[in-house]
């Protein structure tokens, strides 16, 4: 007896094993990425009350790891400075990266009273609402920065102190020139 059933177990036997390879995700490495970020202090300005302002440069570095040309993109981050909410847009404003491309995008005198350690989310998107939002072509990235604290004095160290003995050395020549009278 002949076994007509065979070729179709073996197809679905086939079928079966060869499934999960085609239907894999696609690597979350493919598309754009954000390579890295950096904040340079640019200049510190002179308090207002007791904060004190300092001013960033902002680059973050853009990389599309994907083999074709990406859709065009903005780069944005949010201002966490407390109460702001603000989203604010990198430049340049929109950017198309070819196959294998990095690009920097920048946000030049970023004031901030912010001191300590904190999270600023960057993000990057299609620039029209018209292109369709895909994993490739969207994301976000946490940088953690701090900001060392500092405290604002008025006062030259050691300077109060020469006061002090200065003021004491004045007191004891009146006392001793008047006992001398």
């Amino acid at each position: 007896m002949k076994a007509k059933g065979l070729p179709y177990l073996i197809v679905g036997f086939l079928c079966v094993a060869l499934l999960p390879l085609t239907c894999m995700p696609a690597s979350a490495s493919t598309g754009l990425q954000i390579k890295s970020v950096s904040m340079q202090l640019k200049e510190t300005r002179p308090p207002i009350g007791n904060k004190e302002i300092r001013v960033y440069d902002i680059a973050v570095v853009l990389y599309n790891n994907d083999s074709s040309i990406s859709d065009t993109i903005s780069v944005f981050f949010r201002d966490p400075e407390p109460g702001l909410n603000s989203s604010m847009q990198l430049e340049p404003l929109n950017a198309t990266l070819g196959s294998k491309e990095t690009k920097t995008f920048t946000f030049s005198d970023w004031p901030t009273t912010l001191s300590g350690n904190f999270l600023i989310n960057f993000s990057f998107r299609p620039s029209s609402h018209f292109t369709n939002v895909t994993v490739k072509n969207t994301g976000y990235y946490r940088y953690s920065f701090t900001i060392p604290t500092t405290k604002n004095t008025t006062s030259t160290p050691g300077f109060e102190l020469l006061i002090v003995l200065s003021a004491l050395a004045v007191l004891l020549l009146l006392r001793k020139t008047k006992t001398q009278r």
